[in-house]
């Protein structure tokens, strides 16, 4: 396995629509400098970066720049219609990115799991004549039973899954269905971490994001279903930082739990614990 960082891992770094904004917004270089500074191979820019915005140009200088790093890079999005997947093939192939990352639903868009098959059907020949591979992320939009389904009913070497390890609590459905379902098919992990808490009326709970490693998630559980399955996904580094006061406050939690997360996450990918 591999370790890497994403846009996600720093949301605060790169700004967040409805509140202030870094006084110096990270790049997509930045963010390739930053996993240069942690010693991480991949970084994954997703949709708070969207490359589809980017220029031909800058999507070469990009990747000209990841390579100079010795970077790999993966690419990310949300929402699977088929003229928007294959502007992101265009995407990747510019950037050199072997893996997509995507979300079923978008804000406006929500298909049925049948309109997501036809879709999908659409495009993968595409998909699978370039070798890059589309990781269908878990969230609360599908239950676990239903993206199994979808992968396995496609059954295609450019299918597969970003399985979430926070996400589908919005459904809820608990870490172990998440595992079990998703973990034979699994070929991005996005690695994120929680704690729950009680409100202060004792009725009701909040979920708080984390440092991975000092939350709820049982990261042994992700590991060892992984190796069973013979799986070695790219894992990828995501956070849940709540904002704290300042936007210059946010951004150095948000670094600090950037360097507390990797060092709990290196034994588990190097297979040492």
């Amino acid at each position: 396995m591999k370790l890497g960082i994403a846009s996600w891992t720093v949301p605060w770094a790169i700004g967040m629509p409805g509140y202030p904004m870094p006084a110096n917004p990270l790049s997509p270089v930045g963010l390739l400098d930053l996993a240069v500074r942690h010693g991480v191979s991949i970084v994954q820019i997703a949709d708070n970066m969207p490359l589809h915005e980017k220029s031909d140009a800058e999507l070469s200088e990009l990747s000209r720049e990841a390579a100079a790093r010795g970077i790999e890079l993966e690419g990310g999005t949300r929402g699977i219609e088929p003229s928007h997947l294959m502007r992101y093939l265009d995407v990747c192939r510019a950037i050199g990115a072997r893996k997509l990352r995507t979300l079923l639903h978008t804000a406006t868009v929500k298909p049925t799991i049948e309109q997501a098959a036809a879709w999908m059907r659409e495009v993968l020949p595409a998909f699978e004549a370039a070798g890059v591979a589309i990781a269908l992320e878990n969230n609360e939009a599908h239950t676990v039973r239903e993206y199994s389904w979808l992968v396995t009913e496609l059954a295609s070497p450019s299918l597969g899954i970003c399985m979430d390890t926070a996400n589908s609590l919005g459904r809820p459905e608990t870490l172990d269905r998440v595992v079990e379902g998703l973990a034979p098919h699994t070929i991005i992990l996005h690695v994120k971490d929680y704690s729950i808490r009680r409100v202060d009326t004792r009725m009701g709970f909040d979920v708080i994001g984390t440092a991975a490693g000092e939350g709820k998630v049982d990261f042994p559980r992700v590991f060892e279903a992984l190796r069973k399955h013979n799986r070695s996904p790219s894992v990828i580094l995501e956070h849940w930082p709540p904002f704290s006061e300042t936007i210059e406050r946010t951004v150095k939690q948000e670094e600090e739990w950037v360097e507390r997360s990797l060092k709990f996450l290196r034994p588990w990918v190097n297979g040492a614990s």
